[in-house]
């Protein structure tokens, strides 16, 4: 699962390489006005609350720092990317972790339950292409369809479905 990870995020990493500035940081109507590179900050800020909760034993992504540099400088986020898939490495899947969340509106309701690692990294996995999708659709809107192959953005599960259907 570990490899699947860094996969999934060198397909953003690779995406960064070729989209420039501009458009990273170009609000998309169809993103309800939010960017490229907020959705990019979005998804890897997820991964590094896994990473750093691995150590502590807690992981809350809830505490996001929403660090406007990964939505705004590529070549920022290029390097950081090269650290994080460092860190998936040092990965124990089968460590015992306590996940924490609020999902009320107002705040008023922390949640504290048993996980592991490879729960919350396989949790990452899926965040992370549901975003791409977004990032795919904001492409297109963009004009910027060929910055992506026709994998970004869809789930492994559709991608052996649709490849198990055509061999049919």
């Amino acid at each position: 699962m570990k490899t699947t990870a860094k996969e999934n995020i060198l397909q953003i990493r690779d995406l960064l390489q070729n989209i420039d500035n501009e458009n990273y940081i170009r609000k998309a109507d169809i993103l309800s006005g939010s960017t490229i590179g907020q959705h990019v900050r979005h998804i890897l800020e997820f991964y590094l609350l896994l990473v750093s909760g691995s150590f502590s034993g807690i992981i809350s992504y809830d505490k996001r720092q929403r660090d406007t540099r990964i939505e705004n400088d590529r070549h920022f986020v290029i390097s950081m990317i090269d650290r994080l898939i460092q860190g998936i490495d040092t990965l124990d899947v089968n460590l015992t972790v306590k996940f924490e969340g609020d999902f009320t509106a107002d705040g008023s309701s922390q949640n504290t339950i048993q996980s592991s690692v490879g729960r919350e990294l396989a949790y990452c996995i899926e965040h992370s292409i549901h975003h791409q999708a977004l990032i795919k659709a904001g492409l297109i809107a963009l004009g910027l369809k060929e910055l992506t192959d026709e994998h970004f953005g869809v789930a492994y599960s559709t991608i052996r479905f649709r490849e198990n259907k055509c061999a049919q």
